[in-house]
C-alpha cells in the first residue's frame, strides 16, 4: 500500500512537482502531523489472498521521532463467525464517529476514519461478504473529550486522498471529492429523559433515577448515517453498555455470522417455517437480533462491558429492537426470548 513510499510514476502522471510520498505530498504528510516533516515511514504493499478469497490488503505508517503515529490499512471487512469484524466495529463506529454524508459509506472522527471503495469501482460486494474498506487510527480514543474538528478533518481529507489514489491506480475515474465542509457537528454528552434511554423514546429500565454523569449517553451525530451507536455510562474512556443499530446491509453483514450461533436462539414473534423475518441470540454481555427490512438485512445490538448486565440486556433488547423498527419502518416486530 503506497501511503508513503516513492512513487515516480504517480507523480509523472499527475504533474505534481513536490515529492511525492504514495498518495501522499510532503504537505498532505506535513498536514497529520502539523506541519512538521521529519516524518519515517513504512508499508505492506497491496496484495491479494486469492486461496481465501479475502480481496486486496495492505498498509502502512507514518511515525513522527515525537512518538504520534498514523497508521492506515486496506483490507474486506471480515464476516467470519468469531473474526475480526466485531472488534473493528467497536472502534470505527463508535458513537465518536460522524457519517462522511455525499452517499459515501464512511465515518470519521478526531483519532479514526474510515472510508469503502466506492462500488462504482471494484463493483458490488456478495451478500456474504463485507465491503472492501481503508481506514485509519492516529492514537488513542478518548471518550471524554470532545472530538476534535480540526484533527477530524485532516482524517477526512487523509482517508479521501488514499481510496482516490488507491482508485486511480485500477484506473477508476470519478474521484471522491473532500468532504469536510459537510461534517455535521460531532456528538456530544447529553442527558436523556428517564423513559428514552439513548434518545429512544419509549425505551427505559426499571431503577433508572438516580442521575449520574456517567450514565449520559453519546449518540451517533448526523444523517443519513450508517449505523446509530449509542455508548453509555463511559467510565475510564470506555462504554459500559452500547445500543446499536446497523442500518446499511454492506454493515449489517459483519454480525450475520454471529446472528446463527452467538447464544441462546432469539426468534421473532409468529415466525416459523413459512415465515423467518430474522433471527439473534441472548447471552450475558450481549443481545443481537437481525432482522430482514425492505432495505436489506439490519441488526439491532445491546452489549455490555461484562456479564453484570445480563438483566439490564434481556430487558432492553426486545424493547430496543421494537421501536427502532418502528423508526426505520420494518416493524411492528416483536421478540420471543428464551427462558431467563
Amino acid at each position: 500500500m503506497a501511503l508513503a513510499a516513492a512513487h515516480p510514476r504517480a507523480l509523472a502522471a499527475r504533474g505534481g512537482r513536490r515529492r511525492r510520498r504514495g498518495a501522499f505530498n510532503e504537505d498532505d504528510v506535513a498536514d497529520l502531523f502539523h506541519g512538521k516533516r521529519d516524518i519515517k515511514s513504512s508499508e505492506v504493499g497491496v496484495s491479494y489472498d486469492r486461496v481465501a478469497s479475502e480481496g486486496p490488503a495492505g498498509s502502512c505508517e507514518l511515525l513522527s521521532p515525537r512518538g504520534h503515529r498514523v497508521r492506515a490499512r486496506l483490507h474486506q471487512l471480515d464476516v467470519r463467525f468469531a473474526g475480526a469484524g466485531d472488534k473493528w466495529a467497536d472502534e470505527f463506529l463508535s458513537a465518536r464517529m460522524t457519517p462522511l454524508g455525499g452517499g459515501l459509506l464512511g465515518m470519521v472522527s478526531d483519532t479514526r476514519a474510515w472510508l469503502a471503495v466506492p462500488e462504482g469501482c471494484v463493483g458490488r460486494s456478495s451478500d456474504d461478504d463485507g465491503p472492501l474498506v481503508l481506514d485509519m487510527e492516529a492514537g488513542w480514543t478518548t471518550y471524554d473529550d470532545v472530538v476534535d474538528t480540526g484533527e477530524r478533518a485532516r482524517l477526512a481529507r487523509a482517508v479521501v486522498k488514499l481510496v482516490n489514489d488507491y482508485m486511480a491506480e485500477r484506473g477508476c475515474e470519478s474521484p471522491v471529492a473532500d468532504p469536510t465542509a459537510r461534517l455535521a457537528a460531532p456528538a456530544r454528552f447529553t442527558d436523556e429523559k428517564r423513559n428514552a434511554i439513548c434518545g429512544v423514546e419509549g425505551l427505559g429500565l426499571p431503577g433508572r433515577d438516580r442521575k449520574s454523569r456517567y450514565d449520559r449517553p453519546l449518540v451517533t451525530a448526523g444523517t443519513a448515517a450508517p449505523v446509530r451507536t449509542c455508548d453509555r455510562d463511559v467510565l475510564f474512556g470506555h462504554p459500559r453498555l452500547r445500543l446499536m443499530t446497523v442500518e446499511d446491509p454492506r454493515l449489517a453483514v459483519l454480525y450475520k455470522g454471529l446472528s446463527y450461533d452467538g447464544g441462546r436462539p432469539v426468534t421473532a414473534a409468529g415466525d416459523g417455517r413459512a415465515q423467518v423475518r430474522g433471527r439473534g441470540f441472548l447471552r450475558d454481555d450481549m443481545g443481537l437480533f437481525q432482522a430482514s427490512c425492505q432495505t436489506g438485512d439490519v441488526t439491532f445490538l445491546v452489549r455490555a462491558a461484562d456479564g453484570r448486565r445480563a438483566a439490564d440486556i434481556r430487558r432492553l433488547l426486545p424493547q430496543y429492537v421494537a421501536l427502532e423498527a418502528d423508526r426505520l419502518g420494518c416493524g411492528p416486530l416483536r421478540l420471543s426470548l428464551p427462558p431467563a
